[in-house]
């Protein structure tokens, strides 16, 4: 199966965005954070990116249904399309290994089975992926940006032993700097007089620093993420995410356009 193939097969079973990295880009990580601790063999890095529609963020945006983005969110299709794909890969001779997205938090929660291996959990860096396979970039609300739909996508990824054709890194721009998450915040979480940056596959990616225990006290449609003890919340359906939609949106930054504004009582960007 050619990578083209593959994408094909993909978006045919409702993958939006699918993008391809070699192993080799992953170099920087420690083994708490690299494919090949989970899969020695991994040769290519898929990522998977199932949108998140943006009609459920109506119900937070107006404060009157904040249920809806529990509604929108493609965890049971992301996990059965992934867990689907990575039988057709196997079908084929080659080892998927699926890796759906957990909080970082949760790496060294366990005992190391040898001295030169890991402590459960590995944990991989799933907007360094999306970059390394050409998809988006990590914005300053410190969160990945498509040029499709802004921060609006749940992202899986398989580890495969077959050597794809891969896709180039991320070049593009999609985030502009213009602050609106921060100005959102009600609690000040993000502090946008300031940089945190880290090194990508090529360039780096630099966001606001995020104050979790402030951002934990946010009552503007933050979520904890399963199994997380200390890490920061999802954030989209909050202030700060919200607002990160309606000014890609009015900015023209964005692909994927509507019929009517997420924000029509706002004057144009």
């Amino acid at each position: 199966m050619t990578s083209r193939e593959f994408k094909e097969l993909a978006q045919g079973m409702g993958v939006d965005l699918i993008g391809v990295a070699p192993v080799a880009r992953f170099a920087l990580f420690s083994p708490e954070a690299s494919p090949l601790a989970i899969q020695p063999q991994t040769r290519s890095v898929i990522v998977l990116g199932f949108s998140i529609p943006r009609g459920s963020l109506q119900g937070l945006e107006m404060g009157t249904a904040g249920y809806t983005l529990g509604m929108g969110i493609p965890g049971a299709v992301a996990l059965e399309t992934t867990y689907q794909l990575c039988r057709r890969i196997e079908n084929e001779g080659w080892e998927a290994t699926p890796v759906f997205q957990q909080a970082g938090d949760m790496r060294r929660q366990g005992v190391a089975v040898s001295p030169d291996k890991p402590e459960p959990n590995v944990i991989l860096e799933f907007d360094f992926a999306a970059h390394a396979a050409g998809l988006g970039e990590i914005g300053r609300g410190k969160w990945l940006l498509t040029p499709e739909f802004g921060p609006r996508q749940m992202l899986t990824i398989i580890l495969t032993d077959a050597e794809l054709q891969p896709d180039e890194p991320f070049s593009g721009s999609v985030c502009d700097n213009c602050g609106k998450c921060a100005e959102a915040c009600p609690a000040g979480a993000l502090k946008a007089d300031a940089l945190h940056c880290a090194p990508l596959c090529e360039g780096e990616a630099c966001w606001y620093p995020l104050h979790i225990e402030s951002c934990r006290v946010c009552k503007t449609g933050i979520s904890r993420l399963p199994y997380s003890t200390g890490s920061e919340p999802f954030r989209l359906g909050a202030a700060c995410g919200r607002a990160c939609v309606a000014h890609l949106e009015d900015s023209g930054k964005l692909t994927r356009a509507f019929a009517s504004r997420f924000r029509p009582d706002e004057k144009e960007a």
